[in-house]
């Protein structure tokens, strides 16, 4: 309860201090600005008519000259993060984009189509150069337990930009009023203040600045790539990333062609269909924070793709044949149960989205060696980009086969849950840390203390009493890390269970005196987890209790620390007692069980230092934390 207290405390504070708030503002106005160039874009590609969401063809086009230039810098823009001081990357970028506003303000007052694309095409270059060192920066400046919490404001910082720009143009919209006189002064603004903030972020050495690198794209391609794809688990989370983007952009770039001629919403109702996705996936990723009391919470990323999949499909279900008649005001907006069933839809989809994408993120810069992290947040980018380039090529091409919009956007759905269960396939703990969450708050109300303890990175042991065959999907689904349990051979051969407990890749130990050789196996199984940093528990009673109190423990543990000398965390189980899934009332599972929504604690110890465990001592500690409640 007090972490909960504490995590909502340090979300928004982060904006107020030096090592977050520059660089948060610095994104934000680039955002800003990126909204005014596609605007001045889409004016004087309309033929100097004032814009503000423009068909799917034309905004494909903005996006194309942004797009394109990226995807040649994105790996030299890793690299920079790696090789300088991420201070002088970051104003080096707001630099660029001072370029790319200052082309765009030439080309307006010219009247030069070319200049205001080379200024599109140059803040794509400024986002390569960005990007990768606003990641790195972020992890090394956060904490492990703030890097949810900073991605969450950074995707919201996205949002909100996208939302003020909007406003903005809407405010100052007038098919009498020459555009360049809201976009000049919003250009040099959103640019020049992003500059000025840049001055104010914090020193940051380059962790590599003797490293070798490649000037050439193709070169620092190579070496950027090499660097993604060298862990599976980080690349796994790239794949999500980039596919995120992927059905993003294909609803950002079709929902304005679609609820204007597809649903028929006008005025002020299609600025809230609009409007919806975006605020809803700010909404989202600040959401993520609590629900993930300040870790990387891996089981929100199954729940975000189950619900854009949703969202998704309904949205395509909903979609009339015919337009029906045009809602221009919030009010018939809200009589009419399509445009109702639309905006729900639309709501899901962003909050779905900001769950899904913020922990991706985190996954990535917790994961990736902080030496090379900007080559991996570069290789991520270059990735982003070209599914952002298919996203547009392959919806222009359907369009030109006839393909209705709804169908397009069902497509990058349908496309997008495929890959998403590939990944969790190939990486079961999201999906596990969702069906351990969801089981354990199902079946009991739980309260857990001190999960601070538990340290977010390193190798540990936890030890703790032994009540119930839930004890291990309790403690899986409170603790922030995946566990590798040791268990039984026999728990394998309970229905469901093995399934669970196969996926979270559960240590199978057998007592030496059956089978010494298992016994061996499984010692060395833990060891090799632990020695890759993993977190390890074990019940050292060895068996579920008989009668709801502690039994002696075993002295496995000790030869554990005495193989592998890494701190061990005791933790206290209390309620299961009489549970379905205890000894209570006879064998497990093969009783009538209670009718009680029952509350269980977990209480989590003070580490002990390897030097001090003992049998004897763990026992006091996990007694003492279990309390006389059983």
């Amino acid at each position: 309860m007090e972490e909960r207290a504490e995590a909502k405390a340090r979300q928004f504070p982060l904006l107020t201090e030096r090592r977050f708030g520059p660089l948060w503002i610095c994104h934000f106005t680039n955002q800003l600005n990126n909204q005014f160039l596609r605007a001045a874009t889409l004016w004087i590609l309309s033929g100097n008519s004032y814009v503000v969401f423009g068909e799917a063809p034309l905004q494909a086009e903005v996006m194309a000259w942004f797009v394109l230039p990226a995807i040649v810098t994105a790996a030299i823009g890793g690299q920079l993060a790696d090789h300088m001081d991420r201070q002088k990357v970051i104003i080096l970028a707001q630099t660029v984009g001072l370029v790319a506003a200052a082309l765009a303000v030439f080309g307006l007052l010219a009247d030069r189509t070319i200049l205001v694309l080379a200024g599109v095409a140059v803040a794509g270059v400024q986002t390569t150069i960005f990007s990768p060192a606003q990641g790195a920066l972020i992890r090394q400046h956060l904490a492990d337990t703030e890097l949810t919490p900073g991605n969450g404001l950074m995707t919201a910082g996205r949002q909100l930009a996208t939302i003020t720009g909007l406003l903005l143009l809407l405010a100052t919209f007038d098919p009498e009023t020459e555009a360049s006189k809201v976009l000049l002064p919003a250009l040099v603004a959103s640019a020049v203040a992003g500059w000025l903030v840049s001055l104010r972020v914090p020193r940051s050495p380059a962790p590599r600045p003797d490293m070798k690198t490649s000037w050439t794209p193709l070169g620092a391609l190579r070496q950027t790539l090499v660097e993604a794809v060298s862990d599976r688990n980080v690349f796994l989370a790239i794949l999500g990333v980039s596919w995120f983007w992927f059905t993003h952009l294909v609803f950002l770039v079709n929902l304005p062609s679609y609820a204007a001629n597809v649903i028929g919403a006008r005025d002020l109702a299609l600025i809230v269909l609009l409007m919806t996705p975006v605020a809803t996936l700010m909404l989202g990723a600040l959401l993520c924070q609590p629900a993930s009391g300040r870790r990387v919470e891996l089981g929100l990323v199954p729940l975000g793709a189950l619900g854009m999949a949703i969202a998704g499909v309904d949205f395509y279900l909903n979609s009339p044949e015919a337009a029906p008649a045009a809602a221009r005001t919030l009010k018939e907006l809200l009589d009419a149960p399509t445009y109702v069933r639309c905006l729900a839809d639309l709501a899901i989809f962003g909050l779905s989205a900001g769950l899904y994408v913020v922990p991706l993120y985190a996954l990535v810069q917790q994961s990736a060696p902080t030496d090379r992290l900007g080559r991996v947040l570069g290789g991520m980018m270059f990735y982003n980009l070209i599914f952002v380039s298919l996203a547009l090529a392959g919806a222009q091409w359907l369009r030109s086969e006839g393909l209705s919009l709804e169908a397009i956007i069902l497509t990058a759905i349908l496309l997008q849950s495929g890959v998403a269960i590939y990944i969790f396939l190939l990486l079961p703990e999201f999906l596990l840390r969702l069906l351990m969450w969801l089981l354990v708050h199902t079946i009991y109300r739980t309260e857990a203390t001190h999960l601070e303890r538990v340290p977010p990175s390193g190798p540990a042991v936890i030890v703790c009493n032994h009540v119930s065959y839930m004890d291990p999907l309790v403690i899986g689904a409170k603790v922030r890390r995946p566990v590798r349990f040791v268990m039984h051979r026999y728990i394998f051969q309970i229905p469901v269970m093995k399934t669970v407990f196969r996926l979270a890749k559960a240590i199978p130990i057998v007592s030496g005196k059956k089978d010494p050789e298992g016994l061996q196996r499984a010692m060395d199984q833990v060891a090799a987890e632990l020695d890759a940093g993993r977190l390890v528990a074990i019940f050292p009673e060895g068996m579920l209790t008989r009668d709801g109190d502690i039994g002696i423990f075993r002295s496995g543990i000790e030869r554990i620390i005495e193989r592998n000398p890494v701190p061990v965390i005791p933790m206290g189980l209390s309620g299961l007692w009489g549970s379905f899934f205890s000894f209570y009332g006879g064998e497990p599972m093969k009783h009538v069980p209670r009718l009680k929504w029952s509350r269980i604690r977990l209480r989590v110890g003070k580490p002990i230092p390897p030097t001090e465990v003992t049998v004897d001592l763990l026992r006091e500690r996990v007694a003492e934390l279990r309390g006389p409640h059983r």
